[in-house]
């Protein structure tokens, strides 16, 4: 009851984490072997393909349902779930219009590629549409870029306060960011570039092979929180990376190869509403929502199991007598005189 949906995965998920040694709990552990054992957590259940990234376009459930159970497991692990197959992935898959990251998808499904989420900046929490992240549309080859097409983005962190802030998977263990910035686009007859709002880019931030930052990516490691420390998070700010045009996740706007910009969403403000529509779900699993869930789930479990044992009848009245029988009665001791 409790379950609810997908009450058959949900049964497999709990038989595969009961059955592996790795994931029984370990307390009072090193920083650096909480964050990889959250990691390898993480790794061996995605390649047990229990979910994928797709299942946000086939049937989300079946997500939702994963983070719970793994919640259940190791909170740290599943935060950083969240972030890989919700945040990262579902905003990838969602917002891929030409659909030119496939690769990517399926390399989150396997767990060979990891991501991060860079919304919110060190200035700008709850205010991200006032973000400070650049993406300039900028002539190709001038940044070292490798671009086929005369254009690309160069993205550019302008200020310390727009360095983006507590990123999850970002300290250790991300390859691929989804970067939200502010389009801008030269304008006709030169002057100051025009603003297109916020979009969000793909964009690179380690070497698979050595896992050291991209030129041009700065990543600080962001060091112990309160709790769940098998949670990397990072500050990581961006020094005029180049990037191809195809990092525009281009579901709602398009730059072509010749630098004309095209978008489906008339207002700039609004189309930042239509990027950032993954964290709705994202957040609400990555925090506070997800953890209530299953607290509360867990509450009414243990509040059900002492209804149960208080509700019990007591014993009946003729069976108390029988099993203690009255006392006799002591004789009335002479009063003293």
């Amino acid at each position: 009851m409790l379950d609810g949906d997908n009450a058959d995965l949900r049964h497999r998920m709990k038989a595969f984490f009961s059955a592996d040694s790795l994931y029984i709990p370990r307390y009072d552990i090193d920083l650096r072997d909480d964050r990889e054992l959250a990691y390898q957590r993480l790794s061996k259940f995605c390649r047990a393909g229990f979910v994928s990234v797709a299942d946000f376009a086939a049937d989300p459930r079946r997500i939702f349902a994963a983070h719970e159970v793994a919640a259940l497991v190791d909170p740290s692990m599943a935060t950083k779930m969240t972030v890989q197959f919700n945040l990262f992935g579902g905003t990838v898959l969602k917002l891929d219009g030409s659909a030119r990251h496939h690769q990517v998808l399926r390399k989150i499904d396997d767990a060979t590629a990891f991501g991060c989420f860079c919304l919110t900046e060190c200035g700008y929490g709850n205010n991200a549409v006032e973000m400070e992240t650049t993406a300039t549309l900028v002539p190709a080859g001038a940044g070292g870029g490798s671009s086929s097409s005369p254009f690309e983005f160069e993205i550019h962190s302008p200020t310390t306060l727009s360095a983006k802030y507590w990123i999850t998977n970002g300290a250790v263990h991300a390859q691929w960011a989804v970067v939200f910035a502010r389009l801008l686009l030269p304008a006709s007859g030169g002057g100051r570039p025009r603003d297109e709002g916020v979009h969000a880019f793909l964009v690179r931030i380690r070497d698979d092979d050595t896992m050291a930052p991209m030129p041009g990516v700065r990543i600080d490691d962001m060091g112990h929180r309160i709790g769940c420390n098998g949670v990397d998070n990072a500050k990581i700010a961006f020094d005029r990376v180049r990037v191809p045009l195809s990092a525009l996740l281009d579901a709602h706007s398009r730059v072509s190869a010749d630098g004309a910009f095209s978008s489906s969403v008339a207002r700039p403000r609004d189309r930042f509403l239509r990027v950032a529509d993954q964290l709705l779900s994202g957040e609400w699993f990555a925090s506070d929502g997800r953890d209530h869930a299953v607290a509360g789930k867990g509450a009414i479990l243990r509040a059900g199991r002492s209804a149960a044992e208080n509700s019990r009848p007591p014993p009946s009245e003729k069976k108390t007598k029988k099993n203690n029988p009255p006392k006799p009665k002591q004789a009335a001791s002479a009063s003293l005189p």
